[in-house]
């Protein structure tokens, strides 16, 4: 059983997506509420609709509930494949009556009722329905709005899903009481009058505490050291344990040294591919080791990804084995066997980015999660701050109306840096290609709202500087997503 959350957002939050949740369980796929960003979250993952077979709403609010009349159509009249819709019993006249009908209705075409458009199950409290291929459930009642009806999920395999819901204790501990070991629950950050606080979440025992898995909380980056665990975004999470229960604490002494080394080595960086570069690198590609649909080799993932800037060929006469060069001397030292050092090497040797007319494909897994994790670091708003370390660190201007931009530069082109160049420039070869270059569905959703910030960066930056009218500002437009 598989669990993804489909965003971590509160309805507002720019970059994340409503607090909607994928379950995956044989060959079957659900969704936890289905809010109006849930289609375009599954896009990004790469499903189609017609993946999803049942559809369990908690409440109906428009970020929970506001994509089903889409579906609703969708199936009607493009799929022609009717969804299963598990709606509370205390509220399936009311998504009809209040949410629904507006949109839905049409008696002259035989269309007046949920049972129209899907097959409806209606469940009281306390009756166990099938949620997920063989997996069982119930709904327990929680407090939410006063007067309006909101739900969580009790599944088997230990597991619960508040969805939104106040602060309430005695329902999280009797949840724990009933065998639930895993609890994603509300957190609101900051002033919430109808959500869990954050702050009221850290009061709670450590025995609950350890249990959560937060959602909701609108953070794209959540914050660390009160040893919560914070959902993320696209992740998927192995229910039966290896993600969902994996001790943050394990380590393996290997790792840890080549930790200690990096720290070391890029201590004084200055070109953005410094110490907290490759920290970023190693905890994005741990989290995509863990969201991986096939199985991938961990340390190697985390060698690979502490490794991938030991020495950079663009900083050292464009040589390109010097950073396998310099991994494998390492790794030698460490004792490392033979094969794990040349797959390693391989994946740092292919890694880089090197112009659009070099596009190697790596050929494993663990290369392909590295190569996603050092590429989302390049993107964003943290690879705009990059961008212009790395231009001022090779003498580049930050910016220059009267240069227009180089586009789609093979190998050669791209490396040669006598070519006068701009830091803003250096969007068109290389940051706005990257979303397209993304190996695996989680990294490419992650970049994808990445990517956009820069668009409405760059587009920000012109108005400044008073290039809307430049070619910068008509190239932008063919990136826009």
């Amino acid at each position: 059983m598989f669990l993804t959350m489909l965003g971590t957002g509160n309805g507002f939050t720019p970059g994340l997506l409503d607090s909607n949740a994928l379950l995956e369980s044989g060959n079957s796929r659900t969704l936890i509420d289905c809010g109006t960003t849930a289609w375009d979250s599954l896009g990004m993952l790469g499903l189609k609709r017609e993946s999803i077979d049942t559809i369990f709403l908690t409440h109906i609010h428009f970020d929970h509930a506001g994509g089903l009349e889409s579906i609703a159509l969708y199936s009607k009249y493009v799929s022609h494949r009717r969804v299963r819709l598990i709606v509370p019993a205390p509220i399936r006249q009311e998504l009809w009556d209040r949410c629904l009908s507006g949109g839905l209705d049409n008696p002259a075409g035989g269309c007046s009722s949920l049972e129209d458009y899907f097959d409806v199950a209606a469940p009281v409290e306390g009756e166990r329905f099938p949620l997920c291929g063989d997996v069982q459930a119930e709904w327990f009642p929680t407090r939410h709005i006063p007067g309006k009806f909101s739900c969580g999920l009790l599944m088997d395999g230990g597991v619960a899903y508040t969805s939104d819901m106040v602060c309430d204790l005695p329902l999280v501990e009797s949840l724990a009481a009933r065998g639930a070991e895993t609890i994603f629950h509300d957190c609101q950050m900051g002033d919430a009058n109808n959500h869990c606080k954050y702050q009221e979440i850290l009061r709670f025992p450590q025995e609950i505490r350890d249990r959560l898995i937060l959602i909701h909380h609108g953070q794209l980056t959540p914050p660390s050291g009160d040893g919560l665990r914070f959902a993320v975004q696209h992740q998927r999470m192995d229910l039966s344990g290896r993600t969902a229960h994996r001790e943050e604490g394990a380590s393996d002494p290997l790792v840890e040294r080549t930790m200690d080394h990096m720290r070391q080595l890029q201590g004084d960086e200055h070109t953005g591919h410094d110490w907290f570069h490759t920290q970023r690198v190693y905890q994005a590609a741990m989290r995509f080791a863990d969201m991986s649909a096939v199985p991938v080799d961990r340390r190697t993932v985390a060698l690979a990804a502490l490794l991938h800037d030991i020495a950079d060929w663009k900083f050292n006469g464009g040589d390109e084995e010097v950073g396998p060069r310099a991994a494998r001397q390492w790794l030698e030292e460490c004792g490392v066997e033979e094969e794990t050092i040349r797959h390693i090497q391989t994946i740092i040797r292919d890694l880089s980015f090197k112009g659009m007319g070099e596009r190697k494909a790596m050929t494993t897994p663990e290369g392909e999660i590295v190569q996603d994790a050092d590429r989302l670091d390049a993107v964003g708003a943290i690879g705009i701050a990059r961008a212009f370390a790395t231009g001022a660190a090779l003498g580049n201007l930050i910016l220059d109306p009267d240069l227009p931009p180089r586009d789609n530069l093979d190998s050669k082109t791209y490396k040669d840096h006598s070519v006068r160049a701009t830091s803003v420039n250096h969007f068109y070869e290389k940051l706005l290609h990257i979303y397209q270059l993304m190996n695996t569905p989680q990294a490419r959703a992650e970049a994808l709202s990445r990517h956009r910030y820069m668009i409405a960066y760059l587009q920000e930056l012109y108005g400044e500087c008073g290039m809307l009218e430049s070619v910068h500002q008509q190239l932008l437009k063919q990136y826009e997503i």
